[in-house]
């Protein structure tokens, strides 16, 4: 039961954590959602961010981190209740574990990877620099790594409040 609610709702996580990423980035300039994430190479071929792209980028996060912290939080509530109540930590570390690692596997396979290394759609190309910029994956990789300590903690962190409380 357990194994089988937390695929479906880091399916249904992924699948909203891809989603929204990827309708920014279809529907706003590659400088306000992308220029922080691309390499060190892009970055030195365009200007920094203007004062408004930084203020849309920060709007535009707002759902993003509604999304990354809430929902989580919330499948771990909704896995607690189906539990009659109560849930372990280890329980709730392993669920919360899987849904944000399904998540960021979404964002870097579909997204960085597929998406913006190997397909190079024009959406993501930010003026000033070319396709071929984009193909060198590594910086996606261990951007990724990185965050993958981030989230053993954030789910060190829920995990020990849901069990708690």
């Amino acid at each position: 039961m357990i194994l089988s609610f937390t695929l479906i709702h880091g399916l249904l996580f992924a699948l909203l954590f891809t989603d929204y990423l990827f309708l920014i980035m279809i529907s706003f300039n590659p400088r306000v959602w992308g220029l922080q994430d691309y390499s060190k190479a892009i970055k030195q071929k365009v200007a920094p961010k203007t004062e408004r792209e930084r203020r849309l980028a920060l709007v535009l996060s707002i759902p993003f981190f509604i999304i990354i912290l809430g929902g989580p939080i919330l499948s771990a509530l909704m896995l607690e209740t189906q539990l009659g109540g109560e849930i372990s930590f280890v329980s709730a570390f392993i669920h919360l574990f899987v849904l944000v690692t399904l998540g960021t596997l979404g964002d870097l396979v579909i997204l960085d990877w597929l998406i913006v290394s190997k397909i190079t759609p024009q959406f993501v190309i930010v003026p000033g620099t070319e396709a071929e910029d984009y193909k060198d994956f590594s910086h996606h990789y261990r951007g990724h790594v990185g965050g993958a300590i981030v989230t053993l903690i954030y789910c060190v962190i829920i995990a020990f409040a849901v069990s708690i409380f």
